[in-house]
C-alpha cells in the first residue's frame, strides 16, 4: 500500500502533524515507539514527553512563540471534546524576574501582551502574599500573573488525544522505530526496527532530539541536544490540598548554579503518587553529540549532581513545603540556531518539523499545523515569517 504521507516521530509535534494531514483527507501513517516500560533497560530512542505536566501560556519570550502558543491553546477544547481525553488544566501562571535582568524579561512579555491583547496583572508584594501565601520570592523581584487560559497540559494525554482523532480520521499507527529511509524514483521506502518496509509519497521528520540519528536524512540538521534535569518532590494528599490553588511558575532565579526555573503545581503521576515538578538549566548541563551519548544520559546520567541545589531552590520558593521525598529525572532539549522550530521542506517529498527549543510542548499543535499545511498546500500558509522556521544544515 502506498501512503500519501508518513510522519516519523510519535511525539507531540509528530502526532499533531498526523492529525492535520489526515484531517485534510490524506492517507497518513505515523511511526514511533511507545514509551518504554523501563528506561534503564531500553535500547532504543527516547522522548521527553514521558511526563505528566508541561506549562502552557500565551505570554512568551517573543511574539512568534506567543502566537504559536495562542493558536495551539485555541485548539485544546476541540481536541479534548473530539477525543474524549482531558489533558489541560487552566490553573494560570506566574512570571517572576529581577528588574532589568535577562534583557528585561518582564518588560518584553508585557509588550507582547499589550500588542496581542493578552490579559495579565502586575502583582505587588501585599496582594501577591494574600493570593498565593505559600510562595516566597526576593522582595526586589517583580511578578506578573497570567490568568487562564494559562496553566498546564499533560503531554502523554495530549499525544493520546491527537492519536485518537488521527485514527478516527483513518490514520495508521506503527509503534516501531525507523532505522532507514531510501528514496526511490517517486516514493520513499521506510525500514523500521522490525524490518517492516513502508512506502510513502511524502515523509515528515518529527524525531526531536533523535532527528540526526539512524538514516533519516541525507544531511544532518544543525540541532544541538542538551541534557535537562528535573526534580520531583513527592507530597501527601493533605499537602496537595494546601497547594490546590497553586499556579505554574517561571522564575528567573538569581543564582550562579541554576537558572530559568519552571515549576508545576501538584500533579498525580502514573504511580499514584502526587508530585511537584521543577526543572531548570544548571551548571551541570552538557551537549550530546550522538545516539550513544543520548541513550547513556537518559538511562543512567548523573542527574543527582544538581539534586541538592534544585531541592533548596524549591524549598526557598515554597518555604513551608512538607515533602515525602525528592528524586531527579532526566530529559533532552533540542535547540536550533534561530531559536524557532525547523519547519521546512528539505527536498522533494521530504519535510521536517523539529527543534522545540524547550518551548514546543504547549505549542505543538500549532507547529504541527505549520508542517502539515506546508505539505498539503505545497507552500507556506501562515502569517508568521517563513524564514524564522527555515531549516539549517550542519
Amino acid at each position: 500500500m502506498m501512503i500519501d504521507a508518513v510522519v516519523i516521530g510519535k511525539g507531540l509535534i509528530g502526532t499533531a502533524v498526523t492529525r492535520y494531514l489526515s484531517q485534510a483527507g490524506l492517507v497518513t501513517a505515523v511511526i514511533g515507539p511507545d514509551e518504554p516500560p523501563s528506561i534503564q533497560n531500553h535500547k532504543g530512542v527516547f522522548a521527553s514527553h514521558y511526563d505528566q505536566g508541561r506549562i502552557t501560556r500565551q505570554l512568551s519570550k517573543d511574539q512568534i512563540w506567543s502566537t504559536l502558543a495562542s493558536q495551539a491553546i485555541a485548539q485544546y477544547d476541540y481536541l479534548q471534546t473530539q477525543s474524549g481525553i482531558q489533558f489541560y488544566k487552566p490553573v494560570s501562571g506566574l512570571y517572576v524576574s529581577q528588574p532589568n535582568k535577562d534583557g528585561d524579561y518582564l518588560t518584553t512579555m508585557e509588550a507582547i501582551a499589550n500588542r496581542a491583547n493578552i490579559h495579565y496583572q502586575n502583582l505587588t508584594a501585599p496582594n501577591f502574599q494574600i493570593r498565593f501565601p505559600f510562595f516566597q520570592f526576593p522582595e526586589s523581584f517583580q511578578i506578573i500573573h497570567e490568568p487562564a487560559p494559562a496553566g498546564y497540559i499533560n503531554p502523554r494525554d495530549l499525544i493520546r488525544a491527537q492519536l485518537t482523532i488521527a485514527e478516527q480520521q483513518g490514520s495508521t499507527i506503527f509503534r516501531q522505530t525507523v532505522h532507514d529511509i531510501q528514496k526511490n524514483a517517486d516514493f520513499f521506502t521506510i525500514t523500521t526496527n522490525q524490518t517492516r518496509h513502508i512506502q510513502a509519497k511524502n515523509i515528515v521528520i518529527c524525531a526531536g532530539a533523535f532527528t540526526n540519528c539512524h538514516n533519516l536524512l541525507p544531511k544532518k540538521l544543525d540541532l544541538k541536544v542538551k541534557t535537562e534535569t528535573i526534580i520531583l518532590a513527592e507530597i501527601s494528599k493533605e499537602e496537595a490540598r494546601r497547594l490546590e490553588n497553586m499556579p505554574t511558575v517561571i522564575y528567573q532565579i538569581d543564582s550562579a548554579e541554576i537558572n530559568d526555573i519552571y515549576l508545576l503545581p501538584p500533579i498525580q503521576y502514573p504511580d499514584g503518587r502526587i508530585y511537584l515538578k521543577m526543572g531548570c538549566n544548571t551548571f551541570a548541563d552538557s551537549y550530546l553529540s550522538d545516539l550513544a551519548e543520548m541513550q547513556a544520559w537518559m538511562i543512567a546520567g548523573n542527574s543527582n549532581i544538581i539534586k541538592e541545589v534544585m531541592k533548596q531552590a524549591l524549598l526557598d520558593m515554597l518555604p513551608g513545603l512538607t515533602a515525602v521525598s525528592f528524586q531527579t529525572k532526566r530529559c533532552l532539549v533540542t535547540y536550533t540556531p534561530h531559536g524557532k522550530p525547523f519547519v521546512d521542506q528539505l527536498d522533494e517529498g521530504v519535510f521536517v518539523a523539529t527543534g522545540g527549543n524547550g518551548s514546543s510542548a504547549k505549542s505543538s499543535d500549532a507547529i504541527g499545523k505549520l508542517a502539515a499545511d506546508l505539505l498539503i498546500y505545497d507552500g507556506w500558509r501562515s502569517e508568521l515569517d517563513k524564514d524564522s522556521f527555515r531549516a539549517v544544515f550542519v
